[in-house]
């Protein structure tokens, strides 16, 4: 019955999709006097971006209850409101309280620029990666757990100020964020140091090192606590194959942490159908045994639009301490 309900969805959104295909494709088919008619639903004399999705998923899991699940459904609008200064706001429907970025940023020049408000942390590269860009249906466990702005839930975000740029083949972040998370004023008078620097030393690779310097508040504890944190990038992309790979250490109070992934896809048909794999493992305290699991991700993209995908992932976590269990995935993603 379980995997009964799980097959409908999946048949339910391959048949979604291709009618979706055929309504972008008719669409994209309309005479000349049609566009000219056409007027925008929303008119405003800034020059606005308006764009949003949504993702429906379905999970089937052997040690869990299966479930349907509206994951996400995302606004954002942003733009400029003067030619040296931007805006951006994004809310997600389905999480209380609703709002994820809130920020302005002052561009001087390519070198120097400055961003202020509630932003993604810049640490790692996945953590920075948009939801909707994701080969995965689900981000690594390791930037999940161990990346600022992730590890307290906080949906890889934080309130704060930093500068960022580019020169030569570098570009850079860096800026002090509070800490607390998302929606939250700070907890202690400590500002929390990040910073990002990636190289470019082709245009297919790029490397990168992420540091994070900061203090929790433990309650009970007039102590702050050591929140540091290390991460190193690697991403390749060439002609239809990418690759990502990721390291990040932690330490928490005593606690040490680490955790590490790699992603491989090929793109069998270019921008449109992908085979993805990946291996991610993570130890969440090298002082106690029992402490480290490792997913085997296995699945296929299959790309409707630039916005929209439909997603399969078969997932495989083996724990030191626990039975070896699976889940299965699908997702659909509809976006402008």
């Amino acid at each position: 019955m379980k995997r009964s309900v799980f097959l409908i969805f999946f048949l339910s959104a391959i048949i979604f999709s291709f009618l979706f295909q055929a309504g972008v494709a008719q669409t994209g088919n309309g005479t000349k006097d049609e566009k000219k008619t056409e007027t925008p639903a929303v008119q405003s004399s800034l020059p606005l971006k308006l764009s949003g999705y949504a993702q429906l998923q379905a999970v089937e899991r052997n040690e869990a209850v299966d479930s349907f699940s509206i994951k996400r459904a995302r606004l954002s609008l942003g733009g400029n409101l003067l030619k040296n200064l931007r805006f951006k706001i994004q809310v997600d429907l389905t999480k209380s309280p609703a709002l994820l970025d809130a920020l302005a940023e002052v561009t001087f020049r390519p070198e120097f620029n400055l961003r202020a408000g509630q932003f993604l942390v810049p640490f790692s590269l996945e953590n920075v990666t948009p939801t909707s860009e994701l080969l995965t249906i689900n981000r690594s466990q390791t930037v999940e757990k161990l990346a600022p702005g992730r590890d307290n839930g906080a949906i890889g975000r934080d309130i704060g100020m930093a500068v960022f740029g580019s020169y030569s083949i570098f570009e850079y972040t860096a800026g002090l964020v509070n800490g607390s998370g998302i929606n939250k004023t700070d907890n202690n008078d400590h500002k929390d140091f990040v910073g990002r620097l990636v190289a470019r030393p082709l245009k297919e690779i790029s490397i990168g090192l992420s540091v994070y310097n900061g203090r929790q508040t433990v309650p009970g504890n007039p102590t702050n606590l050591l929140r540091n944190k290390l991460g190193l990038e690697l991403a390749v992309n060439y002609q239809r194959f990418n690759l990502m790979a990721e390291f990040i250490q932690a330490k928490d109070d005593l606690i040490k942490k680490q955790g590490w992934y790699a992603l491989g896809a090929y793109s069998v048909i270019k921008k449109k159908f992908q085979l993805i794999g990946r291996i991610d493992s993570i130890n969440l305290d090298h002082s106690l045994p029992g402490k480290k699991t490792t997913i085997w991700t296995a699945g296929v993209n299959w790309l409707l639009t630039s916005k929209s995908k439909l997603q399969a992932n078969y997932e495989y976590y083996r724990e030191v301490t626990a039975l070896n269990h699976h889940a299965a995935l699908v997702q659909l993603q509809v976006g402008f």
